[in-house]
Parts: C-alpha cells; structure tokens; sequence
C-alpha cells in the first residue's frame, strides 16, 4: 500500500513516492487554470528519494500463508490462541481488542526476537462473553509488511469451577521437579508453577534438563484421575520437545511410555488409577530446556 497522494483544497497536487524504473521521485503538480476538458496538471516540482527512505509495501498475509488461514481456537473466558502456518519466517503479532481501534498486542514466545514458521500466539487478559477484534500482522526479513483484515470472535462464558485436579487453585502443589530455567523459583517466570497455573500463555522450562527432566505435583488429596492432559513446550530451533513420557503415581507404579505427537496443543491419556501425586518423567525429547505449557488431571 503505497502513500497517498494529496490535492490540497487550491487544487495543488502532491505525489510522495513514484517509481520510474529502478529510481524514486516525489512530485508536485499544478492546476492548469482555464484548461478545458480533462483537468489537467503541470509539474512545478520534483526530486529523488534515496531507497532507503521509502516505507515498506503492505502485502496480503494469504501470500504467505501455507494452508489454512489465521483462526482462533482454545477460547475460555480469558484467554483464546491464534493459530496458522507460514511459507516463510515470520515476525507474527496480533492486535486486538474490544473494538476495530485494538488496543493490546500479542505475540508468539517461542519467537525469542526472530521470525518463525509456527505461529501460536496467546490472547490474555481478555472478559468472559465479549466481541473481541483482531488483525494478524507480521514482517519478513526484507521488511515486507504483511497483514489480514480484521476479523472476530467471541469469549466463553466465565468458568467459575477449575476441574483440574493438579491446578494451583484446587490446592495443589509442585513437590519436586528438575530444574527451572534461569535458576528460577517455582513461582516466577518460568518456574514449574507455570505448568498448573491453568494458563496456555505460560510455561514450565527446565534448565537444559532435555531427557533428565521431571516435574512432580502432590493434589490436595488422593483423588480418582480418570484422564492426564499434557503439552509440551517448543522452541524454534527445534529442542525443548517432549516426544515421550512416562508417569508415577504414589504407590510407585508407572504408566507408559506415553507418546506426544506435537508441540501445538494438549493431548489426552487415559490414567484411571487414584493417587495423591503424579510425577511425569521425560524419556525422550529433542533437547534442551525440555518442560511444560501445562498439565492437568481430570
């Protein structure tokens, strides 16, 4: 989307940028008073532009998007993902709000200050039952700026009951785990707490654990858990990949190996067993600071 050109209420036309062949120009034009037929212009004036100084393009983000197109999945009452694939690395953010003004942005922590392929960021902070706003936008490392047209969604009602049985809010607890990023404690940044936080913007990471890395969560009480949810996190090079896992229980029994086929959400194992504490313990994994966005037991 190229700047507009301006014609000023006495008729003088102003071109910010024309390119002619491999140069740009700015141009000032004049009405021709008396001209009959069509208006006609004089150039009063023009000059050069350095490449430099001229603004990105804007492009249409489908050129570069590889299958489906942007979408909302994972809607709660407070938070929702934008999810899609694209044909190049992308520096991705996402606007939005409760208007087409917007107002906060979003965009995808595995990123880590460059452009990905995978895009998953998290919208927060957002209220039960409301018409939220968002456009998709994102930069390729020749500064072509791509975007979407705004589109919408709406936010569930709020979830007044956590039925997560290891969630910080039903009294669980971390009572062990590998390690935490940075030398963290459980409940900062990065902390094993931001695995049962009840939050897909968070997440658990070890400090380069790989397949050594372990979490362990005692429940408030011994519960019956028919079903464990697990997803693992990612990082853009490729490491921090759980692909297996196996899980303890009080009583010392283990269940699995249990698979994970990707990185992008949850995934679901049947456990039915009781227990007071579950343990999860990575067999294999690409690597790295090996941890969770979240895990659950219902």
């Amino acid at each position: 989307m190229a700047e507009p050109a301006v014609l000023s209420d006495d008729l003088k036309l102003h071109i910010p940028v024309i390119q002619y062949q491999n140069q740009y120009l700015w141009a000032d034009f004049e009405y021709i008073t008396g001209a009959t037929g069509p208006i006609g212009f004089t150039v009063k004036d023009y000059g050069t532009l350095s490449a430099e100084s001229i603004a990105p393009g804007l492009f249409d983000l489908a050129m570069v998007t590889d299958g489906a197109d942007p979408r909302i999945v994972d809607i709660t009452d407070n938070e929702a993902r934008l999810t899609f694939i694209s044909s190049i690395p992308l520096a991705c953010s996402v606007v939005y709000g409760k208007t087409p003004a917007f107002g906060a942005v979003a965009i995808d922590t595995n990123m880590n200050g460059g452009a990905i392929i995978d895009h998953n960021p998290i919208l927060t902070d957002l209220q039960a039952e409301t018409l939220y706003y968002y456009r998709v936008q994102g930069t390729d490392a020749q500064g072509k700026l791509y975007w979407a047209a705004t589109n919408s969604f709406t936010t569930a009602a709020a979830n007044t009951s956590d039925k997560n049985l290891l969630s910080l809010n039903n009294g669980a607890i971390v009572s062990d785990v590998s390690s935490n990023f940075g030398g963290a404690q459980n409940d900062q940044s990065w902390g094993a707490n931001s695995a049962i936080d009840g939050s897909n913007h968070s997440a658990w990471s070890s400090a380069g654990d790989g397949d050594a890395a372990y979490i362990e969560i005692a429940l408030s009480a011994a519960k019956q858990i028919e079903t464990l949810e697990v997803w693992s996190r990612s990082m853009t090079d490729g490491s921090a990949k759980i692909f297996s896992f196996t899980v303890t229980l009080d009583n010392a029994e283990v269940l699995g190996p249990f698979t994970l086929p990707d990185t992008k959400q949850a995934y679901q194992f049947t456990i039915n067993r009781t227990s007071a504490s579950v343990r999860l313990d990575v067999v294999s994994s690409s690597g790295g600071n090996t941890g969770l966005i979240e895990i659950a037991a219902y």
